[in-house]
């Protein structure tokens, strides 16, 4: 039937002439991609250095982004004390993500896995800064001072003097009584000093909570140009209910003597005083600050005062959380990692080139194309959605990209076996790729469609570096149907036509087929 294989040979070379632009398409879109991610990664490293004050590395650039598990890094998984609604996680989840970026940490994975939150922070310097950054704490409070606490200070009955070296001796926080908490010392470059040297402060009950801010900035005062000349100070804004309550608190410590520590609001976090600035001599007793927005200022170094816009700003946790597991990737261990797994890919690359080669010549040759195609598609799809969606390759993503190797080469082995067979039948060449092809797309999408649901599942049931392992497994999968129907069946299709492919066994067929165009019998079909 003549029309019939006319019609193929005419759909196979439309189908080659798509698929050849658009490679080229891709191609030149994942040069830009990665020459924009270069470009940008550059001018972000070279901005941060002049005006981050984290102690965070960045990744160096390159158009991969990697995961944890492959540059180093931290990892927290956060769990509720107590009882938590899940839209008390997704808020606290949030706010959390809030402090990361307002740290700077480039690609942090962030996510809620059932009731705990697991923060994924790659290129992390200095791990201990980073976890104080997002946080254990429960609550954000603005609390009067009462008196500093000194060796000499009678301590009243019921009350806790804490140890401030030892955190397990920190007093119970009941926002509605008097509370003795530790003050963070803090050297001349703005770092912590040790706990056991911090000051001690008796302060009232909670005036404020961190729900009451509706945004704080650190920034140079508007009359000076340089961080020596008047400090730098950070500008606070109250939500409508937060305003009233400020004012009232702000009033009645302005009622207190100047430069008494009685005129101080402390601001509270996770049982710690952070600052504690006095009342200005601008404000009035008994009117306090209206108006809900305030300036703190002082002596604040850039670090210091950025550090307590971030802690007015992102304080606020609606729910307690621990830390339950905390654990740190060296950036060594992530590149043996790394190496790892490129050298197992490559190992099995290698392995499938020469199999497909001695087991099929010629047809090993179309699955070799085939993969760098499968491959260059994946990898530019992998960038995309690392600039765009902020994926990250992990070893379980790269573990997925190597088991997706053997999809795509099954489903070539699928269609060579089929020709096989109707060669095996009295067929010849090129009437056999026509043929085959129909019930080998049946079976490589019947196949690719168990894979894609698998991965899907897994995506949405698993945690962790397990959904990477998905992710890039359904990817693949979806691929190499494009590259089955696009590029394998065309390319077959074209090399049918040669007469040395019909002929030479050197070249594959011409072996089975036993002659260059066999003739069926009468009644056959060809």
């Amino acid at each position: 039937m003549r029309p019939r294989t006319r019609a193929s040979a005419a759909q196979a070379l439309v189908e080659f002439a798509l698929v050849l632009p658009l490679l080229v398409v891709l191609s030149l879109g994942l040069v830009q991609v990665v020459l924009y991610a270069h470009a940008r990664d550059v001018s972000k490293v070279r901005k941060d250095n002049k005006t981050r004050t984290a102690d965070l590395k960045e990744p160096r650039p390159g158009f991969l982004t990697y995961g944890l598990d492959l540059r180093g890094g931290l990892s927290v998984v956060l769990e509720p004390t107590g009882p938590a609604t899940h839209d008390a996680l997704s808020t606290a989840l949030e706010i959390i993500r809030n402090r990361v970026d307002a740290l700077g940490v480039a690609e942090p994975d962030i996510s809620l896995q059932g009731n705990n939150i697991e923060v994924q922070l790659p290129g992390v310097k200095d791990p201990a800064d980073a976890l104080k950054a997002i946080g254990t704490t429960a609550k954000l409070e603005f609390r009067p001072v009462l008196a500093v606490v000194g060796p000499t200070t009678t301590i009243p009955k019921g009350v806790v003097n804490p140890n401030c070296g030892d955190i397990s001796t920190y007093p119970q926080d009941v926002p509605t009584s008097p509370i003795i908490l530790c003050f963070e010392g803090k050297d001349q470059k703005g770092n912590p000093t040790p706990a056991i040297t911090w000051n001690k402060l008796a302060l009232g009950p909670v005036a404020l909570e961190g729900t009451d801010v509706s945004n704080a900035q650190a920034e140079l005062p508007s009359s000076t140009t340089t961080a020596a000349a008047a400090g730098w100070q950070i500008n606070l804004s109250l939500t409508s209910s937060g305003a009233k309550k400020f004012q009232t608190v702000t009033g009645a410590l302005a009622c207190n003597p100047s430069g008494d520590p009685t005129r101080q609001l402390a601001i509270v976090l996770d049982k710690v005083v952070q600052s504690a600035p006095q009342m200005g001599d601008n404000v009035v007793c008994h009117q306090g600050i209206p108006n809900g927005s305030a300036v703190i200022s002082g002596t604040f170094t850039e670090k210091d005062a950025k550090d307590v816009a971030l802690v007015l700003k992102y304080g606020a946790l609606p729910v307690e959380l621990r830390s339950s597991t905390i654990t740190t990737v060296s950036p060594t261990l992530g590149r043996e990692a790394l190496h790892s797994g490129l050298l197992a890919g490559a190992i099995g690359l290698g392995i499938v080139f020469l199999y497909v080669l001695l087991f099929y010549r010629a047809l090993g040759l179309v699955v070799w194309v085939g993969l760098a195609v499968h491959a260059t598609l994946t990898l530019g799809v992998i960038v995309f959605l690392g600039r765009t969606a902020g994926f990250a390759l992990s070893l379980a993503g790269i573990a997925g990209l190597i088991v997706s190797l053997g999809i795509a080469t099954d489903s070539f082995i699928v269609y060579f076996e089929r020709i096989k067979d109707e060669v095996h039948q009295g067929k010849t060449v090129r009437a056999s790729v026509d043929r085959a092809w129909t019930s080998a797309w049946r079976t490589i999408v019947a196949a690719d469609l168990v894979t894609a649901l698998a991965a899907i599942v897994l995506y949405f049931l698993a945690v962790g570096s397990v959904r990477g392992f998905a992710l890039t497994l359904g990817l693949s999968t979806a691929l190499d149907l494009f590259v089955s129907r696009l590029f394998m069946h065309p390319s077959v299709w074209l090399l049918a036509q040669t007469k040395r492919f019909n002929e030479s066994k050197t070249l594959g067929m011409g072996s089975i087929a036993g002659v260059g165009d066999l003739v069926p019998a009468a009644g056959g079909v060809r």
